[in-house]
């Protein structure tokens, strides 16, 4: 079996954000990972908390609703649709590129 040394893990692509990152910045990393690694644009924000800062080993935030809140009064979310209640989110290009430019800079 071959190993493709090409594909980013999540916890790699977690680890190179900066440790002072800040939530919002981990929860738009983390959209931007199913994006591009996953070819997912949309997401629950209960999956990247329970899912993807747990991988990372993040702490999770008291509110990442309201982080996802902010982030759509940015313009980096928008709200995608809503099922049983719960916002499914989809990431936009706004957003994409705030996170490529305050990442890498």
């Amino acid at each position: 079996m071959a190993i493709n040394f090409n594909t980013v893990s999540w916890e790699e692509f977690a680890s190179s954000l900066p440790r002072t990152a800040s939530d919002t910045d981990r929860l738009m990393a983390a959209f931007v990972y199913r994006l591009e690694h996953e070819g997912v644009d949309t997401a629950e924000i209960a999956i990247i908390a329970d899912d993807y800062f747990r991988r990372a080993r993040w702490p999770r935030p008291t509110n990442l609703f309201a982080t996802a809140n902010y982030c759509a009064g940015k313009g980096w979310l928008s709200e995608d649709s809503k099922t049983n209640g719960r916002k499914t989110w989809r990431v936009t290009r706004k957003g994409y590129e705030s996170l490529q430019t305050r990442v890498t800079a």
